[in-house]
């Protein structure tokens, strides 16, 4: 059984992962590289979305 603190993960990753690809998006329309750009900022999103989760469990 989950936590309740657990079934907010998911939510976190998402948001990550949408930020990641708006800022992949605008930085690779600006630098004229779409494909690292737009895996570099997803990948840093999901990582960004997963460790606000562990700082908010925290709380």
């Amino acid at each position: 059984m989950k936590s309740n603190k657990e079934k907010y993960l998911p939510l976190f990753i998402s948001g990550g992962l949408l930020l990641g690809a708006v800022a992949g998006t605008a930085v690779s329309m600006i630098r004229g590289e779409m494909g690292i750009w737009l895996s570099l900022g997803i990948g840093l999103g999901m990582a960004l979305g997963a460790i606000s989760f562990l700082i908010f469990q925290k709380k």
